[in-house]
């Protein structure tokens, strides 16, 4: 039973290790072509924060797979707060810009990864005790 338990945090680890890497990827693409033609501050800002959150998702996909479990809970935060970011950009004006921000492909991988990577991590928290 031990062992089965073992492969399934094994397995939470290398899914939130993958999931981050990949929400990474994302956020440096973003950070690299965002621009807000009229507004060049809106897009300096948005370009620093999808560079630094993305920062931030390395450092997590590096405490997922080492099992550094006082991380667990700040990964969670730093994907929830995210979650709700995204979705108020798209239901409310944006900080900076003043309009909604349009719904593409970015966003909708961005609303996966972060569902799952809260339930990883969550998961990670409460059942990872190495």
């Amino acid at each position: 039973m031990a062992s089965k338990i073992g492969v399934g945090i094994q397995v939470l680890r290398w899914i939130g290790l993958l999931g981050s890497a990949l929400w990474a990827g994302v956020h440096f693409v973003l950070a690299a072509h965002v621009v807000f033609p009229k507004d060049m501050l809106a897009t300096e800002i948005y370009s620093t924060f999808f560079a630094f959150t993305a920062s931030l998702a390395i450092v997590a996909a590096v405490s997922f797979i080492l099992g550094i479990r006082s991380l667990y809970i700040p990964a969670f935060i730093f994907y929830l707060i995210d979650f709700a970011l995204l979705t108020e950009t798209r239901t409310a004006p944006a900080l900076f810009i003043g309009k909604t921000l349009p719904v593409n492909i970015y966003v909708i991988e961005s609303w996966i990864l972060d569902i799952l990577l809260i339930v990883v991590s969550f998961l990670l928290w409460r059942f990872d005790k190495s």
